[in-house]
């Protein structure tokens, strides 16, 4: 069945039992290129975990016809979501050139990533947080957020993961750092792997409170010794992934997918 997500300013007036408009993007999705009619059903998620079938009841043709214009339809029942995860992860990603983000959004949001914060290293290629920025790094945030939530409904999630506006190092460093731990993916080879650093202290997954976890995600550049300088000076944990050196879009499904396999998430 389709799924979709919706805000719940959409939703409040079917939750009221009543008849809601879909937005234009829904409704295309659904009528254009599912190609759903009046009748058919839908699901229906608001982001927060929460999630219902929909049938579609009316579909406004545009001129000639031809095309969806817009559409109606009604919640039909409440569906019990899949249970949150035992970790609540965050990616903090270093923003990488071109659409790499979009990967990083899509894959994470599969393997169950809570937060992401994009962010401007000291060797970001793209950088966001200038003066000169300002509107096009809140139009990047919100295009961000547009490609998790698609993500989600694609992949069964009834919730949808935090994209944060782009900020600084130290920024992610601080939160990261306060109450949780916090990785700092390095290609030193004196790093150690993460997997040695999770037997030696693992993470307790057995608290009703999901554990909190950031994995902290270089450019294409690398680190700088200042940002490792700062990161060991408010008790970031420097890991490694092995002997291959990963591209930063590559290095952080693996370190997420490493730590929801701890966590019995995945496999």
């Amino acid at each position: 069945m389709p799924r979709v997500f919706l805000s719940p300013a959409v939703l409040e007036p079917g939750l009221q039992g009543e008849e809601f408009n879909l937005d234009f993007e829904t409704a295309k999705k659904l009528t254009r290129v599912l190609r759903l009619t009046a009748g058919e059903t839908f699901v229906a998620f608001d982001g927060m975990g929460h999630e219902w079938e929909c049938a579609l009841t009316a579909i406004e043709a545009g001129e000639g016809g031809k095309k969806a214009k817009g559409a109606r339809a009604v919640i039909v029942a409440e569906r019990e979501a899949a249970p949150t995860g035992v970790l609540h992860l965050s990616v903090a990603q270093a923003i990488p050139k071109g659409d790499k983000m979009d990967f990083v959004l899509q894959k994470g949001t599969e393997l169950g990533v809570t937060e992401f914060w994009p962010f401007d290293a000291e060797r970001s290629v793209s950088k966001l947080l200038g003066d000169d920025d300002a509107e096009r790094a809140t139009a990047r945030a919100e295009r961000w957020r547009k490609i998790a939530a698609q993500a989600a409904g694609q992949c069964g999630r009834a919730d949808v993961p935090i994209v944060h506006a782009i900020c600084d190092f130290a920024t992610v460093v601080g939160y990261g750092t306060n109450g949780s731990r916090c990785f700092m993916l390095d290609e030193l080879p004196e790093t150690e792997p993460l997997r040695v650093v999770l037997q030696r202290d693992p993470i307790n997954y057995e608290e009703d409170v999901p554990n909190r976890v950031m994995l902290l995600i270089g450019p294409e550049g690398g680190w700088t010794p200042r940002e490792r300088e700062w990161a060991e000076r408010y008790g970031v944990e420097s890991v490694g992934l092995g002997r291959r050196i990963l591209r930063t879009e590559t290095a952080a499904l693996v370190a997420a997918t490493i730590l929801q396999w701890e966590a019995g998430e995945v496999g």
